[in-house]
């Protein structure tokens, strides 16, 4: 997929004009053309903030964050500020969650 993505935006001209849908409420009646350069971009913002919601949903199940997930995926040393992330053993209660 991001291959395809890519190969995309390589052969786009980015100055087309892509017409804004009139038949939601939520689109501008202003503005009569985005560019794909704009377009583009809404997509990479939109998947970028729903990855932190997903991200926000994920750390309140396992208690973790973005870094603990890293240093325990590629095996960091723990630090006096940093433990990597396990995942918890049947006997292990549940992470508590953050506040």
């Amino acid at each position: 997929m991001t291959a395809r993505s890519e190969a995309l935006v390589d052969e786009l001209d980015l100055d087309t004009a892509v017409p804004v849908p009139r038949d939601a409420p939520w689109f501008p009646q202003d503005v009569e053309a985005w560019s794909v350069r704009w377009v583009w971009f809404h997509v990479i913002e939109e998947v970028a903030r729903h990855a932190g919601h997903a991200d926000i949903v994920r750390e309140h199940l396992d208690g973790a964050t973005m870094y603990e997930l890293l240093a325990g995926r590629e095996g960091w040393p723990a630090t006096p500020w940093l433990t990597p992330w396990t995942p918890p053993t049947p006997q292990d209660p549940a992470p508590a969650a953050r506040s």
